[in-house]
């Protein structure tokens, strides 16, 4: 074979093989930041080029759609309708609103109706004492709501979207910051609050929570495993979405998506990333071979 054109070859192989498709991917703004340096991590390991930028669902959908990325990271309520019959819909995380109380207090459990009473304006319960709630030696204690989420959550969003219906709060709801609730919350035995994450704070209880407060509406807290299955009621799912079609050109974009650094990165900013065993069970069953 000439000397010239295997020299040719070579160089062309070289070429096809050092370059790999560009995989456009878009994520929720909620997520963007906190996602993007361990997926550029993997991306200088795994040999990837990938670019990521911040956009909401409904745009993101578009897009995909159009064909004018390849994956996107959305959020979706429960109750809405997911986009299953257009795209791979598979779940990667999610974000909760978390309702504490003082350790003292001796509630364990509430239901969406009765926090929509001590919450909510023109609802049809109105609570304005623990009594009221059936606390017993608590009749004459004002419940005190407090709202404290971060800026940047959309736990106040989620708390309206799921309890309220969208209604509004009650103006006796008092606002304290993130870095406050928690204390504001130990110091007082009558207070309420919807936090963005789960406290740390050992003088705080979580309540658990269930539907409708009937005997067939069992109350769940805010564990991982309760969140993923739906069985915890104030939280945010978040799926990845793409076209079947380029479900073995993304392999390595998704594993990276489901792995331990991502998961880590999730989880340190107050989300939560699906369970250990979903995370490494669910690779298997995509369709990442060639059709």
């Amino acid at each position: 074979m000439n000397h010239r054109f295997c020299l040719l070859l070579l160089a062309l192989l070289s070429v096809t093989i050092g370059h790999a498709d560009e995989i456009r991917m878009v994520a929720s703004d909620l997520l963007a930041e906190i996602i993007s340096p361990p997926l550029k991590k993997a991306a200088v390991e795994k040999e990837l080029d990938f670019k990521i930028k911040p956009l909401g669902t409904l745009p993101a959908l578009d897009r995909l759609r159009a064909g004018e990325i390849d994956l996107a990271v959305i959020a979706i309520p429960d109750g809405e309708e997911i986009p299953r019959d257009e795209f791979r819909i598979r779940p990667f995380a999610y974000d909760v609103a978390v309702i504490a109380v003082n350790a003292s207090n001796p509630i364990n459990e509430i239901s969406k109706p009765d926090l929509a009473g001590i919450f909510g304006s023109g609802e049809q319960l109105n609570f304005k004492s623990w009594g009221e709630l059936g606390l017993a030696g608590w009749g004459t204690r004002t419940i005190k709501p407090l709202l404290g989420v971060a800026e940047q959550s959309i736990a106040l969003e989620l708390f309206r979207h799921e309890v309220l219906l969208g209604g509004s709060m009650k103006p006796s709801v008092s606002s304290v910051r993130e870095a406050e609730i928690e204390e504001t919350l130990s110091r007082n035995i009558s207070s309420v609050g919807i936090l963005s994450r789960v406290p740390e704070n050992k003088k705080l209880k979580i309540l658990m929570i269930s539907e409708t407060g009937e005997n067939d509406s069992p109350a769940y807290g805010p564990t991982v495993e309760n969140i993923h299955v739906g069985d915890y009621p104030l939280r945010l799912p978040f799926y990845l979405a793409y076209k079947v079609r380029d479900e073995q050109k993304l392999e390595p974009i998704v594993r990276a998506l489901l792995g331990s650094d991502v998961a880590a990165a999730l989880n340190k900013n107050n989300f939560f990333a699906l369970p250990e065993n979903v995370r490494n069970q669910l690779p298997m069953s995509f369709d990442f071979q060639q059709k």
